[in-house]
């Protein structure tokens, strides 16, 4: 029977490496299969990618979900353990690579999505279009129907966006 977690911190048996955030990959026939061989997929919990690892190799921590605590100061709910806490470190450093990008490689935005937002960072820019690859700042990991994951998006609306984004977040101009 496949464990039951969820949002994990892990890393390997015996190590005293860094820990890495992820997501323990429950669904499909394929990760049912890796299961009879003993492994297991994880997805990163920011970026748009997935490991398999042999489960037995690896020492894996729980991380039940949490809402975080209003923070009035910050008008703002602050991460509730420490899971979201990574996320929420990662998104500030992205945040402030945005604000700090002269182009538009770099820069971030966000699309509405049902009661959330999927958030995309563009990581090319080529004479029409940029490429933006998803990262997972919502804690329900939601993407843009039209992008997934990772996409071409005319520069044009790609450049609306981020203007969008650094008006309602006072992050500065975009160039």
């Amino acid at each position: 029977m496949m464990p039951k977690h969820d949002q994990i911190k892990y890393r390997e048996k015996g190590s005293k490496g860094k820990w890495k955030f992820g997501l323990l990959d429950h669904f499909g026939v394929e990760v049912a299969e890796l299961w009879k061989d003993g492994k297991v997929a994880i997805g990163d919990a920011v970026l748009p990618a997935s490991y398999v690892y042999r489960y037995a190799d690896l020492e894996i921590v729980d991380i039940a979900f949490s809402t975080g605590v209003w923070d009035k100061e910050k008008n703002d709910f602050t991460p509730g353990d420490e899971f979201a806490k990574h996320i929420d470190d990662e998104f500030q450093k992205a945040m402030d690579k945005s604000k700090k990008a002269k182009g538009l490689v770099g820069k971030m935005f966000s699309i509405n999505v049902a009661d959330g937002f999927a958030h995309y960072v563009i990581t090319r820019e080529n004479k029409k279009t940029v490429r933006v690859e998803w990262r997972g700042f919502c804690p329900d990991r939601y993407t843009d129907q039209m992008i997934g994951w990772e996409g071409l998006v005319d520069k044009r609306q790609a450049t609306r966006m981020v203007r969008r984004e650094e008006s309602a977040l006072n992050l500065g101009p975009m160039m």
